[in-house]
């Protein structure tokens, strides 16, 4: 209790710096398909023994490695480049995340349902309940925040600290009074972690692609695909998050 209490003290004395932050911070996404698929409603308890004994647990599951680029109240999520080790890796989808966090845009390139779609709009508002709960990230003292995504019934838990003073975070997700340091989606189906904080390596400007390329369109349209989508996969019997992302 001491230590929210200290955590809510600091944030009464709000968020804004005298010079904007600037860094890279290394995330690492974490996905336990197994937990997914057994919250389908199609899916007996005999198919998730299977898939467990045919797949193992999740605990050598490596993840995969994403950077948020952050400088001038400006940020970008997107995944890490690196050097293939010999062995078999998916191919890398198209997504680029970007915000404008001054002037409320966005700029985003995904791929969902099979193809590229570009979105620039303004910044929609996340509605966040803090909850009282804390710890350590990264040696970052971080609090707990609650939202929740309607389209594919998720449940989202942010941890996030005011002493990276900018309402920035992975997978896009803003709106809290500090850095998101970690994101969970449906307690551990997909947990997004910060790995590497680095805010003395200037980074120049955002590492934008030369081609920011796509079918345009706006997420309330690309939220009525995805909402459609999964309402037939799962009425065909089929996973839709080979598709689209978790």
């Amino acid at each position: 209790m001491k230590n929210i209490f200290l955590f809510l003290l600091l944030l009464s004395f709000g968020t804004v710096s005298a010079q904007s932050p600037q860094g890279t911070i290394t995330f690492n996404r974490k996905t336990d398909w197994i937990s997914i698929m057994s919250k389908l409603p199609y899916v007996s308890q005999e198919e998730v023994d299977r898939m467990t004994l045919t797949w193992g647990n999740n605990d050598d599951n490596k993840g995969q490695n994403y950077e948020l680029f952050f400088k001038d109240n400006k940020s970008l999520f997107t995944q890490k480049e690196e050097e293939s080790d010999g062995s078999y890796s998916w191919r890398q989808a198209k997504f680029v995340l970007i915000r404008d966090h001054e002037a409320k845009k966005i700029k985003d390139m995904k791929e969902e349902l099979g193809k590229t779609f570009l979105i620039e709009e303004d910044l929609s508002k996340v509605k966040w309940k803090i909850l009282n709960e804390i710890k350590e990230i990264e040696g970052y003292l971080c609090m707990k925040a609650e939202t929740k995504n309607e389209i594919k019934d998720q449940t989202i838990h942010a941890w996030f600290t005011n002493s990276i003073p900018i309402s920035a975070g992975p997978e896009g997700y803003n709106g809290l009074p500090g850095m998101i340091l970690e994101i969970d989606i449906n307690e551990g189906d997909a947990v997004i972690t910060a790995t590497d904080v680095d805010l003395t390596t200037p980074i120049g400007k955002l590492p934008v692609p030369k081609k920011m390329k796509g079918k345009k369109t706006t997420y309330s349209e690309l939220n009525g695909r995805i909402e459609k989508f999964i309402a037939e996969s799962i009425e065909g019997r089929k996973n839709p998050y080979w598709r689209i992302r978790y």
